[in-house]
């Protein structure tokens, strides 16, 4: 079986995207990671260790519905990823089945977006986007970042 390492961040959305920064900085020491610019309208926050991380986004924004789950793996892991979730005809939230061409290109990592059978989103993404990008041969037409 398939290991997903951990959980990398969780999805949450808001409606004053300046009001809740200085909320989860002020109550729950959470600033902006420095490590990701603002991508697709979301801003990563973490706190001091960078063990936890939530990704906030204002309404309009997230192609990731809030409460979605992110777990982290390597690249050859997410490789194997997506041929579990293609083999098992998992759907992405627009209901179609996930393919290799799922895989979203953020810049510094690459992910895919997937639902349970229930609707719960959920994404897997991984770090080792060199790698991965050669071997997925992803180029700028798939590219979200921005």
């Amino acid at each position: 079986m398939l290991n997903l390492g951990k959980i990398d961040h969780i999805h949450v959305r808001v409606d004053n995207l300046t009001q809740a920064l200085g909320w989860y900085q002020r109550v729950l020491g959470l600033g902006p990671d420095a490590r990701f610019r603002k991508t697709n309208g979301t801003t990563m926050l973490a706190n001091a260790s960078g063990s936890i991380r939530l990704a906030l986004a204002e309404h309009a924004a997230p192609e990731c519905p809030p409460g979605s789950v992110s777990f982290v793996v390597g690249g050859q892991d997410f490789m194997e990823w997506l041929d579990q979730l293609a083999g098992e005809r998992v759907k992405d939230a627009k209901g179609e089945t996930i393919a290799r061409d799922s895989v979203e290109d953020h810049g510094s990592y690459l992910s895919v977006a997937f639902v349970d059978p229930f609707g719960n989103p959920y994404e897997i993404v991984s770090y080792d986007y060199t790698w991965l990008t050669g071997k997925l041969k992803i180029g700028k037409a798939r590219s979200i970042a921005g």
